[in-house]
């Protein structure tokens, strides 16, 4: 079994080296600086492990911040207010407990939610690797691009952006995958990327389509 030292220290490798990591995990080409030092590929369970104690860290952060903002302003509008005092306190606390719940649902199903996400996507990468070339090892390659695209978890700490910059930063990551394990040229990687929202798109246009029909 890896040590925990060599899970972080490929999880964050991922972060520094996009390209190349993905080049060394399908040619073995060494990282620059890292000569003679391979980087064993992560399992889903290993990457999805190191982010969900990411996503508690944001959950516990998130927690933190709203309390203190909400209690901050609590305790203004009671100064100014002393009226409101009652009934602002009691509302705080409604909001406390619904911010709770909140951030207690989304450190529990983060591990759904990431599976379920990387599952759809190494199903999309098998499909068109299938088309680029047959005899590829489709799984591993899928497996790969999207396993250590769950490294962009690591900036869902940073406070009200982590959750814009680690989307982006997701399918940054599986761009590099699909470049340097897939071997896909930037076009197909960009098709490959937009297929979600292309099909999302036309599903949304076929509901209303088939809605207008049944109404008029």
């Amino acid at each position: 079994m890896k040590m925990i030292t060599d899970l972080l220290e490929t999880y964050f490798m991922v972060l520094v080296h996009p390209f190349r990591i993905h080049q060394q995990f399908r040619h073995s080409v060494a990282l620059p600086g890292h000569e003679g030092h391979f980087f064993s590929p992560l399992k889903l369970s290993e990457a999805l492990g190191i982010s969900w104690v990411f996503a508690i860290i944001r959950g516990l952060c998130k927690l933190v911040l709203m309390n203190f903002f909400l209690q901050s302003f609590i305790t203004i509008q009671s100064d100014k207010f002393p009226l409101l005092q009652g009934l602002l306190l009691s509302s705080g606390i409604s909001t406390y407990y619904f911010l709770l719940f909140s951030a207690a649902l989304d450190i529990i199903f983060f591990p759904v939610a990431a599976l379920v996400m990387t599952e759809v996507w190494a199903w999309m990468i098998r499909l068109y690797s299938k088309w680029l070339n047959p005899e590829m090892n489709h799984e591993e390659i899928a497996d790969q691009i999207t396993t250590h695209a769950l490294s962009s978890n690591l900036f869902t700490i940073i406070p009200f952006l982590g959750d814009l910059v680690q989307s982006g930063l997701y399918y940054f990551l599986l761009y590099a995958g699909l470049r340097s394990n897939l071997e896909a040229s930037r076009s197909l990687a960009w098709v490959i990327l937009l297929t979600p929202t292309l099909v999302g798109m036309m599903v949304i246009s076929l509901l209303v389509f088939t809605i207008f029909c049944l109404v008029s």
